[in-house]
């Protein structure tokens, strides 16, 4: 048996308001400041992930954000967790576990 991408199927008991919380928990995680975002409904995945448009200055991305549980969807590569039990959410069409995604939101300016 091959898998790829575990954590990219759909999200069972998906909620809008863990998305809420998971977006929030993503930007702090991201560690940038003056990350603006608003959520953008037409454009949710039918699969239990909702959207967001994230943006700073004249750089933005799609977010799909899971809505499952924050513990179920922020994987951060510690000793205690195990990849294959996170869901993965999308930055601008491609799957990303948590931690890995952060690094492709947005870059660092030298002010921040």
């Amino acid at each position: 048996m091959i898998i790829i991408n575990p954590g990219s199927g759909p999200v069972e008991n998906s909620t809008e308001e863990h998305a809420v919380v998971n977006i929030a928990h993503f930007i702090l995680d991201n560690g940038v400041a003056g990350v603006n975002y608003v959520r953008i409904p037409e454009h949710d995945y039918k699969d239990g992930r909702f959207a967001f448009l994230l943006w700073k200055d004249n750089v933005c991305h799609e977010i799909q954000m899971p809505g499952d549980a924050l513990t179920a969807v922020r994987y951060m590569d510690e000793d205690n967790q195990n990849i294959w039990n996170y869901t993965r959410l999308y930055v601008d069409g491609s799957s990303w576990v948590w931690c890995f995604a952060l690094g492709l939101s947005f870059e660092l300016d030298e002010d921040d």
